[in-house]
């Protein structure tokens, strides 16, 4: 729901989109929170043009408001009651795939993994990623694709 973003500016305090530097987003319902408890995560700006959190959420904002979305309805949406799930991202996916895009690239289990993959290569620590991207098990450790940023300073570790 729109209302579960929140926006913060330098010193913490709630703030219009155009001064933000930092978002929480609650989260409820997940799989892994078997009590129910409101948890709220936080994100940065991180700086890179395409994926930004900060970023992201001015988007969602100011579509929200060009949609005239309400606190209560789905931060993103299809139509004003129904929110975009893994199913539509699916859907959407596989009709790429039909026009020809290359489908192996893409899948709503590439997109999850990406972003673990992402954090490990960046250096996160394996039980913030675990927490962060609500994963039930360990599972995102066996997917992780090492990149040239994961692997820069490594061989002064083995000096």
């Amino acid at each position: 729901r729109l209302q579960d973003i929140s926006l913060y500016d330098e010193a913490g305090r709630i703030c219009r989109p155009r001064t933000v530097t930092r978002v929480g987003i609650r989260l409820t319902g997940a799989k892994n929170n078997q009590f129910g408890r409101e948890e709220v995560r936080y994100h940065e700006k991180s700086g890179d043009a395409t994926i930004c959190p900060v970023l992201a959420a001015r988007w969602i904002f100011k579509g929200a408001k060009e949609f005239n979305t309400r606190p209560e309805q789905p931060a993103l949406s299809i139509n004003n009651s129904r929110a975009i799930t893994a199913r539509k991202v699916a859907s959407v996916i596989k009709r790429a795939e039909a026009r020809g895009m290359d489908f192996t690239r893409f899948s709503t289990h590439s997109v999850r993994i990406s972003g673990a993959t992402a954090l490990l290569n960046a250096g996160a620590d394996k039980h913030a990623i675990k927490l962060l991207e609500r994963w039930m098990s360990s599972a995102y450790e066996d997917y992780p694709v090492l990149t040239a940023q994961g692997t820069s300073g490594m061989s002064r570790l083995m000096c």
